[in-house]
């Protein structure tokens, strides 16, 4: 339910010690994470002193694309900013200033001397973390910091060139005050390398949940889904991410249907229901506002989400149907079923979709802990039950990955977004 990298893991990925280096092995699904941005508040600095060298005339290939600066993103959710200077490459060793940011932590620098193993740099940073790093076909670096147990800490990729799209943050104005000041949400936009030539068609895109909602640090972490975001702007569109009331750097109360102590999200359907009639309001400020940008094409407009961004989605879709093209669902719920009342709240919320007449996609992973596939299923045939139409596709997640967290991995819903693109066209 949740993108943002608890401070816990945070303080892992930057401040292990020990000092053992261990043989890597690289998580299978390396090859599904991508370069881009990062998704956090701070952005990595390296040295002021910072100067690469030309690689030597007789230095291989190779070993000669390793110089240079790299910058990209680590840790879960995307949220630490990296760079990396390849100062100085021999076909042995390399000298390297690193450069890591993230909100928590602030800014962690430090310059190593590493060697080359095979085809991976190696080198110890100050906290003793372990980093390795390799390149790509496509001229990318994956980087990867271990523990002293050899126990993976954080996996991300770096490039060189320039990012295939751009991130930007915006607010927007409601029309609620609170303590006498004016209520503002937060939005993420992504856009197409300079902005793109509008308007274009675009994606509003709604954030899920956080947990079990026990944990209100949480709430202030901007969640994001850059994956999809890049899934689209590579094919024209823009995404819209807009972060409800109370949720990343969003002013007001988060209150999407808690316990009366606020000690975590409630599960009966008095309580809970309420919240998606909040948050069903903040997404008619967030629409009345996207309405105005000149660079939005109002005829052509898709709602999605995941977790509770997702059946949000359905529900303000059935409410607003004449809004939008198509709607987008990624693992779609309200409650979790270990709550035990999950039958009694998202059949019921998944039903007031139906008055959408166009076709949606819901897409669903396996081994999900929140929502099975059973559950999911039911949902979508109230849903049809109701009169709504679409397609329920399911996936089995990577290895080492849960089915909740399906959106991060573009390779397996990428032909049935294409598809569900085209029939979206032809309506």
């Amino acid at each position: 339910m949740r993108r943002a990298i608890s401070a816990l893991a945070l303080a892992l990925v930057f401040g292990w010690t020990g000092s053992a280096e261990a043989q890597t092995a690289w998580p299978a699904y390396m090859p599904q994470l991508a370069a881009g941005p990062s998704e956090g508040d701070l952005v990595a600095v390296l040295p002021s002193d910072v100067k690469v060298l030309p690689p030597d005339a007789s230095l291989s290939p190779a070993r000669a694309r390793w110089s240079g600066v790299w910058k990209g993103w680590a840790c879960f959710g995307r949220a630490c900013d990296v760079q990396v200077a390849v100062e100085q490459v021999s076909e042995q060793q390399a000298t390297l200033a690193y450069a890591g940011a993230n909100a928590v932590q602030g800014q962690i620098t430090d310059r190593v001397e590493g060697r080359f193993v095979g085809d991976e740099f190696h080198a110890q940073l100050r906290t003793r973390s372990r980093l390795v790093l390799r390149l790509r076909e496509d001229g990318d670096m994956e980087m990867s910091l271990w523990d002293p147990q050899d126990k993976l800490l954080s996996a991300g990729v770096l490039t060189q060139k320039p990012f295939r799209y751009e991130r930007r943050v915006s607010r927007v104005p409601t029309p609620w005050i609170e303590d006498g000041k004016p209520l503002t949400l937060e939005l993420v936009s992504y856009l197409p390398p300079g902005g793109g030539k509008g308007p274009l068609p675009t994606l509003i895109f709604n954030h899920g949940s956080t947990g079990e909602g026990n944990k209100p640090e949480w709430f202030k972490q901007t969640a994001t889904s850059p994956e999809v975001a890049q899934y689209f702007v590579d094919r024209g569109w823009q995404v819209l991410m807009p972060q409800r009331r109370g949720r990343g750097k969003s002013d007001g109360l988060y209150d999407e249907g808690f316990e009366p102590d606020r000690s975590r999200y409630a599960c009966k359907a008095e309580l809970s229901l309420p919240g998606v009639d909040r948050a069903v309001a903040d997404l008619d400020a967030v629409m009345a506002h996207v309405k105005t940008l000149p660079g939005v094409d109002t005829k052509h407009l898709m709602i999605g989400g995941i977790s509770r961004g997702g059946v949000l989605s359905v529900v303000y879709a059935g409410k607003r149907p004449d809004s939008f093209e198509g709607v987008v669902n990624f693992v779609g719920g309200w409650v979790g079923e270990r709550c035990g009342y999950a039958d009694r709240v998202n059949p019921v919320l998944f039903r007031q979709g139906a008055a959408f007449k166009g076709p949606e996609l819901w897409l669903y992973g396996d081994k999900d802990p929140f929502y099975s596939l059973d559950h999911s299923r039911k949902n979508f045939e109230a849903f049809e039950a109701a009169g709504g139409k679409g397609r329920f596709m399911t996936y089995s997640p990577r290895p080492g990955q849960i089915g909740h967290f399906i959106s991060q991995s573009p390779s397996l819903w990428t032909a049935a977004m294409d598809d569900y693109l085209k029939e979206v066209d032809r309506h």
